[in-house]
């Protein structure tokens, strides 16, 4: 107890004294407004707390104006949700070039929204803050700084559970149609961002106009319900290094020439800093990322795959097993709109790479505008660098 007290009050000098700053686009044609959503969490690490979940906003300027006059039109209105392991602004709102895909739809009249769930950038991290509550592998990372060795974790559990996702990604789309003024919203989701929103599609299609998913996960055998012991034991928290991510997880998998911008990596790691200020004073110089520990899954595989009615359309690497992406393409047989498109050159971080993200751009503007993908609502497709189309089925 005494070396965790100990642990907490470093960690607060620490981020004082070494917090990364957070960029912010110098585009004053953009209007950007940061906000907590109140929420009672349901997150087991943290349940029945009320908490605020962090909530970014972009629009163009002159959709602001039209926003505070209540004439934001159906189908404008666009909210981002993260995957597994970056926050939402890394992701979606990156200060590089023109990388930020909130900016591109924000420039086309959308009016965007990007979400931290629990355990990510500003959103409240239950039980992250102490370093104890992570695997003994992760341990080693921060130790010495800020553990001096192994300790039992204070929380020997997961932290979240989907359920607990869906009833955050619903607090936050209630507030946005309220806020906005209508009844239903388009979703972007990446990976496990893909699985949340698909989910949340399935159990609430009169309140969504569209989804666009990225590499999203799916599980088409797996189970429709919780399972009854949660939470399970483990952990609520783990770590990944600049390394892990970057080149483990990314380069290793980039095929084509030029595929990455070779200075997009280092505005992405301080900009995930920026947004974990705890992590980026522990372990080695360059700091850690901290990433949640969830419980186990359930609601989203072929039974909730086929309640999906909005129109869909899923983008996914070639480096990224884009067969495993046709299953779920395959298995949304409630909705009589879904696009597949296969991106060539491209990995499971394709918005990052230039070789891919300014189609992802287009081809969501396309189709969160009209439901169309190169004015079809149907079919299977793929592209070559920066979306030359070379085969549709």
């Amino acid at each position: 107890v005494q070396q965790r007290h100990v642990i907490r009050t470093a960690l607060v000098l620490w981020a004082l004294a070494r917090v990364t700053t957070l960029p912010v686009l110098a585009q004053s044609r953009f209007a950007t407004t940061e906000r907590f959503v109140p929420h009672v969490s349901t997150v087991p690490a943290n349940e029945g707390e009320r908490v605020g979940l962090y909530l970014r906003e972009k629009a163009a300027v002159v959709t602001g104006e039209q926003l505070q006059s209540g004439t934001v039109p159906e189908g404008r209105v666009v909210l981002f949700v993260h995957g597994g392991s970056v926050s939402s602004i890394p992701d979606y709102d990156l200060d590089f070039k023109d990388y930020s895909w909130m900016a591109y739809l924000a420039e086309a009249g959308f009016d965007t929204f990007a979400l931290d769930q629990t355990g990510y950038g500003r959103s409240p991290r239950p039980m992250m803050d102490d370093p104890c509550n992570m695997s003994t592998e992760d341990q080693a990372l921060v130790t010495p700084n800020p553990l001096v060795g192994p300790c039992a974790p204070s929380y020997p559990y997961g932290s979240t559970t989907v359920q607990s996702d869906w009833d955050e990604i619903d607090t936050v789309v209630n507030y946005v149609r309220h806020l906005r003024g209508v009844q239903r919203v388009s979703l972007i989701g990446w990976s496990a961002g893909g699985r949340r929103v698909g989910g949340y599609a399935a159990r609430h299609p009169e309140k969504i106009d569209k989804l666009f998913l990225f590499a999203p996960g799916y599980s088409p055998n797996g189970p429709s319900l919780p399972p009854s012991d949660l939470p399970r034991a483990g952990v609520p928290m783990r770590l990944q290094t600049r390394e892990t991510l970057t080149q483990g997880r990314w380069e290793q998998n980039v095929v084509c020439e030029s595929q990455v911008d070779p200075g997009i990596r280092d505005v992405i790691w301080s900009t995930i800093l920026a947004f974990d200020p705890l992590g980026a004073v522990w372990g080695a110089e360059e700091g850690v990322m901290r990433v949640r520990a969830g419980n186990p899954g359930w609601g989203w595989n072929r039974e909730y795959a086929a309640r999906v009615t909005a129109p869909t359309m899923i983008v996914v690497g070639e480096q990224d097993n884009p067969a495993a992406r046709g299953v779920l393409h395959a298995d949304l047989i409630g909705t009589d709109s879904k696009v597949l498109v296969t991106m060539g050159c491209a990995t499971h971080f394709a918005v990052w790479e230039t070789a891919q993200y300014k189609f992802m751009h287009r081809a969501s503007l396309e189709w969160l505008t009209k439901g169309t993908y190169r004015g079809q609502s149907n079919g299977v497709y793929r592209v070559g660098t920066d979306g030359a189309e070379t085969e549709g089925l």
